[in-house]
């Protein structure tokens, strides 16, 4: 077939029954494992469905570009890929490769499930999907199978969408309600999230689980490998270093670390800011420029993305992480990766002041945090951490304590696959 083999190509792990086990769908943007942050969410939930349940669970992805489309098992994970265009996902082509991957992510869904009934007896058990259009591709697929759909809902991509693609912004409102609804259940990543979906979009209660975001604390830990890294980078080996790490959005504040760096700059000439990201039309458009216009060529390192396996050692490299975020809807409601990123390598954190956030970064405790949009503030807290190492050092190791204990994903994801009842998991009974 064009799309899916007649039979996986790799060789099924011992002890895997295929005839046996209940099955579960899972839509996913790139290959798994993870080469960056985009599927760690779902790649942990099917790890834990694995675990918990004991299931099978079917990935759904596109491949990278049509040269490299495959479908193999990786930790039990069947990972099966549509011939698609993942490297393009963020270029000038997105749009045009995202509505062709929802199609084709339906399609596949569609035929394995044919597949499965025809070789197995049984299909899928559910499907699941995080963020709205691949949840909207789930909730289609659910309906033409008849299986109950999963969504993972842990940003407001209408809210995202006001400033970096307003012309979606509206459409991207209905997508989410849509999907919300025609949902079995909705998973969030905070109490306030819950709180909004119930008041403002009129979702029962008991329909929304709350399950948040964390990290891989075994990866990203204090005592990775460093030797090297900063001279790679071109940093000084007693430079203080901050970093932005993730997607650069209006959003996201970056102008705003750019204008505290400057303040730094004053009184630390030798600061350093990394950024992990960067290249898209907001970062070259609004940062570039004001890096120049600031005078802080020199302070900036701009390496790109890197492997997400490499990020571990570059994060520990580093003194401070940063998090000038824009308190919007969006930020006001949602938990950020970097945050426990930064945090598992030990890291001090400078944050905005935001509401679910607030809950757990804590000013003095585990973090120092400041008014969004308040240049001044940051410069102060970033000053303040470069001056006083013992601070650093205790709100760092606070901010680890809390990652092992409470948002380490080995542990945070069985929440969510508790919901995975007996129920569900038979297919024959599903619906």
């Amino acid at each position: 077939m064009f799309f899916l083999r007649k039979r996986p190509p790799a060789v099924i792990p011992e002890g895997f029954d295929l005839d046996s086990r209940p099955k579960v769908g899972i839509l996913v943007e790139t290959t798994i494992p993870p080469v960056s942050r985009a599927n760690l969410r779902m790649y942990w939930l099917a790890k834990a469905l694995i675990a918990e349940k004991r299931v099978m669970v079917n990935m759904v992805s596109p491949s990278k570009d049509l040269a490299t489309r495959r479908s193999y098992f990786v930790e039990w994970i069947w990972m099966n890929q549509f011939p698609g265009w993942a490297k393009h996902l963020y270029s000038s082509w997105r749009l045009p490769v995202r509505i062709w991957h929802f199609l084709a992510s339906i399609l596949s869904l569609a035929i394995l499930e044919v597949w499965y009934r025809r070789s197995y007896g049984r299909g899928f058990a559910a499907l699941h999907a995080w963020n709205p259009l691949a949840g909207l591709a789930a909730v289609i697929a659910g309906k033409l199978i008849r299986r109950p759909v999963f969504v993972d809902f842990t940003d407001f991509y209408s809210d995202i969408a006001r400033t970096d693609m307003p012309l979606l912004s509206k459409p991207l409102v209905w997508l989410e309600n849509y999907v919300l609804r025609q949902a079995r259940c909705v998973f969030v990543v905070s109490r306030q999230l819950k709180e909004h979906l119930v008041r403002s979009h009129g979702l029962p209660p008991a329909k929304i689980h709350i399950v948040a975001d964390g990290t891989d604390s075994q990866t990203f830990r204090p005592d990775v490998p460093t030797t090297g890294v900063r001279e790679k980078l071109g940093i000084p080996a007693e430079a203080p270093v901050l970093v932005f790490h993730g997607d650069i959005k209006h959003d996201d504040g970056v102008d705003i670390l750019l204008e505290a760096l400057a303040k730094v700059a004053a009184v630390r000439p030798d600061v350093r800011l990394l950024i992990l990201g960067g290249g898209s039309p907001y970062f070259d458009e609004v940062c570039r420029p004001l890096i120049a216009r600031l005078g802080l060529s020199g302070n900036v390192v701009l390496p790109g993305w890197i492997p997400h396996n490499d990020v571990p050692a570059v994060l520990c490299a580093c003194d401070i992480g940063a998090m000038t975020l824009r308190a919007t809807l969006n930020h006001d409601h949602y938990l950020s990766f970097k945050l426990f990123e930064y945090w598992g390598c030990g890291k001090p954190v400078v944050v905005t002041r935001l509401k679910a956030i607030g809950e757990i970064a804590r000013d003095g405790e585990n973090a120092l945090v400041a008014k969004s949009g308040d240049a001044d503030a940051f410069a102060r807290a970033f000053l303040r951490l470069i001056e006083d190492r013992g601070l650093a050092a205790r709100l760092g190791h606070a901010g680890r304590e809390l990652v092992v204990r409470e948002y380490d994903w080995r542990e945070i994801m069985k929440k969510e696959a508790a919901v995975y009842t007996g129920e569900i998991l038979d297919s024959r009974s599903a619906g």
